[in-house]
């Protein structure tokens, strides 16, 4: 089949900036995203990816709108792929996990603060006001804190989130992240653990269950591209739901904006679940291992 956004996914954006002087600025994004493979938008609304205001001085930058939360960076970040389609964390994110490089880290009327760089530590937070339910003010609220170090060759972050239910504001879905990279030069190394727990299996968009999940993995540079392996397990408080996914990928840029790619992924389930890349033609039958390959080139502009 053909498809898009395999590598990353495919959007088309405005953003801009005005210096307010004494070290002051308004900024404002608009971004959305498309399937090159028909031209077709990959969500009903206008500018679904981001839609922000911001100000941002040497103090930080504090921002209005549809915009991504920690878990987002800190994803794409500390994934062998980078948070590609066939990346384990992204596959085996579908458990129920908030934290990924996905939709579910943008988050809607929301209020954000990033912090300077303190030597290598950046901080950041989100709040999103949620459904803004008349009869449940507390429906859909968002708080996520994030913490990243980078500095040499080491870099580590933190994330904490906590989703209420959109049914029931009283209901929680807490998690946390942590990920890791050390740099060696000719190989980079990179690590990543999640937990997520409270109020499954309550509905209003909560995870079915309790889970647990990992990542393990590398880049190689091979030659004048390279080479990426990255493995991960899920273990899930369901019966019979958990699952495991390996991914090899080799990416080569061919100009400073175009790459090409090329990769594998091959998940295994547990009888009870079928995790696989969505838009499979049906192969993801519970209980089945899924593989999935990938071809395609990227173009940056």
């Amino acid at each position: 089949m053909v498809g898009s956004g395999l590598l990353s996914g495919y959007r088309l954006g405005f953003k801009g900036s005005e210096d307010l002087g004494n070290g002051l600025k308004a900024e404002f994004a608009l971004e959305q995203g498309f399937n090159s493979d028909d031209g077709s938008s990959s969500s009903g609304r206008t500018f679904h990816r981001q839609a922000y205001v911001a100000l941002s001085s040497s103090m930080g930058k504090v921002g209005l709108g549809r915009q991504y939360a920690p878990g987002y960076a800190a994803t794409s970040t500390y994934e062998a792929t980078g948070g590609a389609a066939i990346a384990p964390q992204v596959i085996l994110a579908g458990a129920g996990f908030k934290i990924q490089p996905g939709s579910s880290q943008r988050i809607d009327n929301s209020i954000t603060y990033a912090s300077p760089n303190f030597g290598g530590l950046t901080i950041n937070g989100i709040w999103g006001v949620g459904t803004e339910d008349a009869t449940d003010e507390k429906a859909g609220r968002l708080l996520s804190i994030g913490a990243n170090y980078a500095n040499g060759p080491i870099g580590i972050a933190y994330v904490y989130n906590q989703q209420n239910s959109t049914t029931n504001g009283n209901d929680k879905q807490r998690e946390h992240y942590l990920g890791g990279s050390y740099d060696l030069g000719m190989v980079k190394l990179l690590a990543s653990y999640q937990t997520l727990g409270g109020d499954t299996g309550m509905g209003g968009g909560l995870a079915a269950a309790d889970a647990k999940m990992w990542e393990i993995g590398g880049i190689v540079k091979v030659g004048a591209g390279n080479v990426h392996v990255g493995y991960g397990m899920l273990n899930s408080d369901a019966a019979k739901s958990d699952a495991k996914s390996l991914a090899i990928a080799y990416t080569q840029n061919l100009s400073k904006r175009t790459t090409a790619y090329a990769g594998i992924n091959r998940t295994s389930n547990d009888d009870a679940v079928s995790y696989g890349l969505t838009g499979s033609n049906g192969l993801d039958r519970a209980g089945e291992a899924q593989t999935i390959y990938a071809v395609g080139v990227r173009h940056k502009f």
